[in-house]
């Protein structure tokens, strides 16, 4: 902590001259990352968006729209981070300006994918939807197939809040098909289990308790012990439903015997996933015009 002044009297200086040189960048990049992992995102806020705020004054100033795009999308992650979300709506439609400005593709894609997650914070599931669709589109252009995966099961989350289960259940379906092509057999797992639960609220007991069976073979393979944890309890609630509360008790115990085993080993990982924004994780995005897309 009693470094902090001097370390953001450093990155003052850094761009002082107006630069964004490869070590500028480098040394802003790594301040941030410093500063969220030892004082956490909110705590950090207003030192991040001063220097965020750095970065933006010197491109704007110079008229180097990549970097603009960078600065804005950094800034729109910290609003994001800190609940001001139609604060972090504008610097994101701001970036996607200065993206295409730079043509910048990277940019551009990463931008209408946090308008799309900005919508959803905010309730407007259509708009969301929309906007990760305009994302996916690029990203297929591109021949990106793990982040078009990625991208359809966003698209399935936003329908899935609309309550529209069929498109939903379309979506994820797309989605395990990219991740199979990948041989990505953790997020084919999770997908999987994201379909069931669809199929669930889409009162499809039956299909439910068949994607369930499937997801569990993938969790295995994938050695995902909170997921599988997390279908066993799902399998048990759809056998409620089927009328077998035999069998749905031994679904639980077994999850309730993984979790404890889990805790005794002390390897938890993170819980069933459902699709976050991947971008808020507090890394720091300085990009110059030699930054490969």
């Amino acid at each position: 902590t009693a470094r902090r002044p001097a370390l953001l009297a450093a990155a003052r200086l850094a761009v002082a001259d107006g630069e964004l040189d490869t070590l500028a960048r480098r040394l802003m990049s790594q301040l941030v990352r410093a500063m969220v992992a030892h004082f956490g995102t909110g705590a950090a806020a207003p030192d991040l968006y001063g220097i965020h705020g750095l970065v933006l004054d010197v491109a704007e100033r110079r008229g180097l729209p990549r970097e603009k795009a960078a600065a804005l999308l950094n800034l729109g992650d910290v609003d994001a981070q800190t609940g001001r979300t139609r604060a972090a709506l504008a610097r994101y439609r701001a970036a996607l300006d200065a993206g295409r400005e730079a043509n910048d593709p990277y940019a551009t894609g990463r931008a209408m994918e946090s308008v799309g997650g900005a919508h959803q914070e905010l309730g407007d599931h259509d708009r969301a939807a929309d906007w990760f669709g305009r994302a996916l589109s690029q990203r297929l252009a591109r021949g990106e197939r793990a982040e078009a995966a990625r991208l359809y099961g966003r698209i399935a989350t936003a329908h899935t809040y609309a309550g529209r289960y069929g498109e939903a259940q379309r979506n994820w379906r797309a989605a395990l098909a990219g991740y199979r092509k990948e041989g990505d057999i953790a997020a084919h797992a999770r997908a999987l289990s994201e379909l069931a639960r669809v199929q669930e609220y889409a009162g499809r007991p039956e299909e439910c308790l068949r994607t369930c069976q499937e997801a569990v073979e993938w969790a295995r393979r994938a050695e995902d012990t909170r997921l599988l944890a997390a279908l066993q309890l799902r399998l048990a609630d759809t056998l409620d439903r089927l009328g077998d509360p035999t069998a749905a008790q031994l679904h639980r115990a077994a999850a309730e015997r993984m979790l404890e085993e889990e805790a005794a080993t002390g390897t938890a990982a993170d819980g069933e996933p459902g699709e976050s924004n991947p971008h808020r994780s507090g890394a720091c995005e300085i990009r110059s015009a030699s930054n490969e897309d």
